[in-house]
């Protein structure tokens, strides 16, 4: 299984002690030449990107502040006319490069990417079968995909696949698993979609997605499908433990990822967020330069309080509730997000109907081997 590295977990801890801007993410473009239903950047419309010139001053700036890992994203990151220039800089300052994409272009790019190996490409699959493919992406690419994926692995580059499952793709789930298989790929998936508030939408809405039972069994079924019983009734039995205790509830009203303390998110018009799904708190770079960007976001951050009811329920250590799920779901980082609790109650609840059905004990042998990515990391 593609989990990330040990040494990568180990050096964020310690850029999170330092305050170090570790891992960047450029969103590169907000244009795709998809239009996916749950999209959280991409509205169908051009608009004006910055110059080839202002992603290299930020990189520059970003090497200098102690910035390692970079992921160039979108909107579809290939379908700017300077990515080949924009790449060759970001590898030679060094950078630990992975890239996001929905793979329709990217195999154009081969002898830039054989030349300069990513660390990583993550290929959307919304699909695997074509009808259904061009229905979900509004693009008839499902083969180009697929042959992009194919020759990717055949040049010897790490490929892991993404997918988000929404109302109009969850049939699909079984297939996509099939896909990742049969290709020996690792799949990175939730059926959690967060509002589309970056485009517009009010909080709480986002109308492709599931209901929270739908969404939890989907995941859940998913979960089974990738990783087998025995792993599978881990996780499961990971998700249920409860924490009686009430204290330091306050300690747990802070942003515990990673958004904001070791990582940024650069949006595709030049605002530093601390995750592609917060619009909020936001800095300026361009104004006041990378740096002092930074620190300011890292101070921002800091004031966030997550909601009280949150930090005091029984589930506080195994639920991922997060700052962007809280201000997308309600418009205040201090209010439960109703919609993932939900969510999360079900997928708790069906996590315990799965070990009484499957008569799983849990036993000191099985421990340690859950699936151990973080879901819904963004």
């Amino acid at each position: 299984m593609n989990f990330e590295p040990q040494m990568s977990r180990f050096l964020h801890s310690k850029a999170v002690e330092s305050g170090t801007p570790l891992s960047g993410n450029f969103e590169l473009t907000q244009n795709c030449n998809f239009s996916c239903p749950m999209c959280y950047v991409h509205e169908n419309k051009r608009k004006e990107e910055l110059s080839t010139r202002t992603w290299l001053s930020l990189a520059e700036q970003a090497k200098n502040a102690g910035t390692l890992f970079l992921l160039l994203t979108g909107g579809e990151p290939f379908l700017r006319t300077d990515f080949e220039e924009l790449y060759t800089a970001f590898s030679k300052m060094g950078f630990l490069i992975s890239i996001n994409t929905n793979g329709s272009l990217a195999k154009e790019y081969l002898p830039l990417l054989n030349k300069y190996p990513p660390f990583r490409m993550n290929v959307s699959l919304y699909a695997a079968q074509r009808e259904v493919y061009k229905s979900f992406c509004k693009a008839d690419k499902f083969e180009s995909v697929v042959s992009t994926i194919e020759a990717l692995q055949k040049n010897k580059i790490s490929v892991r696949l993404n997918s988000v499952f929404t109302k109009e793709n969850a049939s699909q789930a079984s297939e996509i698993v099939r896909f990742a298989k049969e290709h020996n790929l690792y799949l990175k998936s939730t059926a959690y979609t967060y509002p589309q508030i970056r485009i517009g939408s009010s909080c709480g809405e986002n109308k492709a997605r599931l209901s929270p039972f739908e969404a939890a069994k989907c995941e859940s079924e998913i979960d089974l499908l990738k990783y087998g019983k025995n792993a599978c009734c881990v996780k499961a039995k990971r998700l249920l433990a409860e924490e009686s205790d009430t204290q330091n509830i306050e300690k747990y009203r802070e942003v515990r990822c990673r958004a904001g303390r070791s990582s940024f998110w650069l949006t595709w018009d030049g605002k530093m967020h601390p995750c592609a799904m917060l619009p909020n708190p936001e800095t300026e770079p361009l104004e006041i330069g990378f740096e002092n960007a930074w620190k300011e976001l890292l101070l921002k951050v800091k004031e966030i309080r997550l909601p009280v009811e949150c930090s005091a329920c029984k589930r506080r250590k195994v639920c991922p509730v997060c700052a962007a799920m809280c201000f997308c779901e309600t418009g205040s980082f201090e209010k439960k997000p109703e919609y993932f609790c939900s969510f999360f109650e079900n997928l708790c609840r069906l996590g315990k109907e799965k070990l009484e059905n499957l008569n799983y004990e849990l036993s000191e042998k099985t421990i340690g081997n859950e699936p151990e990515e973080d879901i819904y990391d963004c």
